[in-house]
C-alpha cells in the first residue's frame, strides 16, 4: 500500500503517529555542582595499601528519573 494512501487514511480517521524525539541535554549543566573535585589529579603513588581509592560512576535515565551505578 503506498504511503500517500495511509496517510489519507490516517487523515479520515483522525489518527496520527507520536513521533518520539532523542533527548539531547548538555550533560555539564546537568550535573552541576554535583561533580566532585578532582582531588586525586591522576597521582596513584602511595606508600602503602588502602591510601587512596578511585570509583566510577555511570549514569542511566530511566523515564524521569536517573539510576546511577558505582563500579
Amino acid at each position: 500500500m503506498n504511503h500517500k494512501k495511509v496517510l489519507r487514511l490516517m487523515q479520515v480517521l483522525g489518527i496520527g503517529s507520536r513521533i518520539r524525539r532523542k533527548h539531547r541535554g548538555n550533560y555539564v549543566s546537568l550535573t552541576g555542582e554535583r561533580v566532585a573535585k578532582n582531588l586525586l589529579r591522576q597521582d596513584f603513588e602511595t606508600d602503602a595499601p588502602n591510601q587512596k581509592w578511585v570509583t566510577d560512576v555511570t549514569q542511566y535515565r530511566v523515564g524521569e528519573s536517573w539510576l546511577y551505578f558505582l563500579r
